[in-house]
């Protein structure tokens, strides 16, 4: 019954404050729409194989072009698939451990989402991966010993907004020889491996297919990264609570560490 699956379990840090905020603050409910809306697994399904460079195509020639890759990403999606699990403010998103394919893309889009959450609603997310018993049905059940292991990563282990792998899951990862372009989206401390967000710019702006496609988005990830220090700093400033202050000054030392690196 069960198969053997890469899995990733992430939640967003501090949903339930912005949440018992939006009753009173409109705004933020359309923020927190906004973010949910872009965790949507049609929109995820979307982006995972394919994204276009807009500005670069006539624009009589546009939609056929949106309606081609919108065919690949479906083609790509049957033959490759991951699949997608989304409920309140927690993504689950799993593939194949022998499907290299769909199993790189799951980190891409953690690095793609990781930098959208933050630059467009200031929101950090924390999260497990690791390699093991599963079974995942898009819109179906959702159960097994690594479901339980992934959750038990983000929730106990990570601390801090990252998301960290089980050993024997990055060992599995690196025995495959294209990994190594993937590289630049993984940091280490004494325990763990993990993703971070400033690993996740340095990826996206370095070594991802995005980094040499001179469009819009990479321009706009570009500015994110630089101002991403100023906007750390100026939430830590505004005096939140302890416990939560402590995760953003970790996060200033990290990305000192990976971007002015």
């Amino acid at each position: 019954m069960y198969t053997n699956k890469f899995i990733v379990f992430i939640d967003i840090l501090g949903f339930g404050a912005l949440v018992e905020k939006s009753g009173e603050m409109p705004d933020i409910a359309e923020s927190i729409l906004d973010a949910l809306i872009s965790m949507n697994p049609k929109l995820l399904h979307q982006e995972m194989f394919g994204t276009l460079n807009e500005e670069k195509i006539p624009e009589d020639r546009l939609d056929d072009v949106k309606r081609t890759v919108a065919q690949m990403n479906l083609n790509m999606s049957k033959m490759h698939p991951v699949a997608v699990s989304y409920f309140s403010d927690s993504l689950v998103l799993s593939a194949d451990a022998n499907d290299v394919i769909a199993s790189q893309t799951i980190l891409e889009l953690l690095a793609k989402l990781s930098i959208k959450l933050w630059d467009e609603h200031s929101l950090l997310i924390r999260g497990g991966v690791t390699l093991g018993k599963l079974v995942h049905t898009e819109n179906g059940p959702l159960f097994g010993p690594a479901m339980n292991r992934a959750y038990y990563l983000e929730s106990e282990k990570a601390v801090t907004p990252r998301i960290i792998f089980d050993e024997h899951c990055i060992e599995a990862f690196r025995n495959i020889h294209t990994f190594e372009v993937l590289e630049p989206l993984i940091e280490k401390d004494e325990k763990y491996h993990y993703i971070s967000l400033p690993a996740c710019f340095r990826y996206i702006t370095t070594s991802s297919t995005l980094a040499y496609s001179d469009s819009d988005q990479l321009r706009s990830i570009q500015r994110a990264e630089s101002e991403v220090l100023l906007k750390i700093r100026k939430f830590i400033a505004s005096s939140p609570p302890q416990r939560i202050k402590e995760k953003y000054e970790w996060l200033d030392i990290e990305v000192q560490k990976i971007l002015s690196s």
